[in-house]
């Protein structure tokens, strides 16, 4: 861990150790409960992620506190609808035909973006249909967490871009605030897996001598991180840290490697993702399909 701490400026601690992340992320000293009072830049921060991620004073689920009355519930409810799911598309089904031709190669980024996003929709409305719009809506919301541009940033809040884009977006999932988040964030990390995917299916040696739960592996892409918010003071690891701090759980360095996968989805913590089973068994599906087209090629 790496604390850097002003004394009423910052108290923010990097996380990079598996085993100290599992262990920061099911202690109930540290939750997502971002309101509140803290150092400068730590409230500016929190303020901003709060901003993003919430629709006319509705939070979305993915930063809602461990001991939100409705958050266990409805993400233990879409868990089990999407294992559901699950089950259906590990075995390659028509559906994922379009994003295993272009893991072949046949088509452009954004053609991809649009049949993830596509893909991602119909999971909560059947008939769902990205389009360009939906697609640079989600674009945008995800820029706006990592942008360090603060004139940009201010337009797009002052205009109201940013509150359209996410009014957009909910508008096509009947106001389904996790269905909007997954189209924002879980896209992007399924987008990053398919073009992975494709680098696989270029190599002939490669594809031909790797498993399926391998490529499966190689293709999976945890979020570059996860915040959590000291509730009081303390010492964790040998890293004290006081009420407030923010801790940055480094997700996308520290989930490398086959021991440290769980980090993925967190699914070893209360705020595991309920996506940890679907989104295997979809590149599951989709390497099936390329696989068995290409052995017949």
């Amino acid at each position: 861990m790496k604390r850097t701490y002003f004394p009423g400026i910052t108290d923010i601690v990097a996380v990079t150790d598996p085993a100290e992340i599992r262990t920061i992320s099911n202690d109930s000293r540290f939750d997502r409960d971002f309101l509140g009072h803290g150092p400068v830049r730590n409230v500016q921060f929190l303020r901003k992620i709060l901003r993003i991620f919430s629709l006319n004073g509705r939070l979305f689920q993915t930063i809602l506190p461990r001991t939100d009355p409705s958050r266990a519930a409805a993400q233990e409810e879409l868990w089990s609808r999407l294992n559901v799911k699950a089950d259906e598309v590990k075995h390659g089904p028509a559906q994922v035909q379009p994003l295993a031709e272009w893991v072949r190669g046949i088509g452009t980024a954004d053609r991809l973006d649009l049949l993830v996003q596509q893909s991602i929709g119909r999971l909560f409305v059947e008939s769902f249909a990205a389009t360009d719009e939906s697609l640079g809506a989600a674009r945008m919301v995800l820029e706006a967490v990592s942008s360090s541009n603060v004139l940009k940033m201010l337009w797009w809040r002052i205009s109201g871009r940013l509150e359209r884009a996410k009014t957009l977006l909910a508008s096509m999932v009947n106001g389904d605030l996790t269905a909007v988040n997954a189209m924002i964030t879980a896209r992007q990390l399924i987008v990053d897996g398919l073009h992975k995917m494709r680098q696989l299916a270029a190599d002939p040696a490669l594809r031909s001598s790797i498993t399926t739960d391998a490529a499966v592996d190689e293709c999976l892409f945890a979020p570059a991180a996860v915040f959590r918010k000291a509730k009081t003071s303390g010492e964790v690891a040998g890293c004290p840290f006081g009420r407030g701090s923010l801790f940055i759980l480094e997700l996308g360095s520290a989930s490398r490697g086959a021991v440290n996968r769980d980090l993925v989805f967190l699914s070893q913590s209360w705020s595991h993702c309920p996506a940890e089973k679907w989104v295997p068994a979809l590149l599951e599906g989709v390497w099936t399909r390329v696989s068995a087209t290409l052995h017949e090629s």
